[in-house]
């Protein structure tokens, strides 16, 4: 719903501001369909993304519900950021001594070290 009321307010600013460059300020029809366009489209940009009676009352229940979540508007971008953390990975040990999966440590065998046993 909201990208249909950016729509309408775009092209309600965009096409008169068009037809105000190319008819009082003589400018060139492609550059007047270039301003009316973006300026168009900045408009339908900000009235588009802007939150609506539904989300505000979403975010409103959200915030009874949980005090120190964020808001419902940001659940998704969360979810798809959570989706792509890496898990936990083990740890690899470069030192003498290797730890084993108890967590104790082991010395490595001496051949790796470089020393002889004696």
């Amino acid at each position: 719903m909201q990208r249909l009321r950016g729509l309408i307010a775009g092209s309600l600013v965009g096409i008169p501001l068009g037809l105000f460059m190319i008819l009082w300020l003589h400018a060139l029809v492609w550059a007047a369909a270039l301003g009316g366009g973006l300026v168009g489209l900045a408009i339908f940009a900000v009235v588009a993304t802007r939150s609506d009676v539904r989300e505000e009352a979403a975010d409103a229940a959200w915030r009874d519900a949980a005090w120190d979540l964020p808001p419902v508007s940001d659940r998704v971008a969360l979810e798809r950021v959570q989706a792509r953390l890496p898990g936990p990975e083990k740890r690899r040990s470069t030192g003498a001594l290797a730890k084993d999966e108890n967590g104790e440590a082991h010395p490595k065998d001496a051949a790796s070290q470089g020393s002889h046993p004696t």
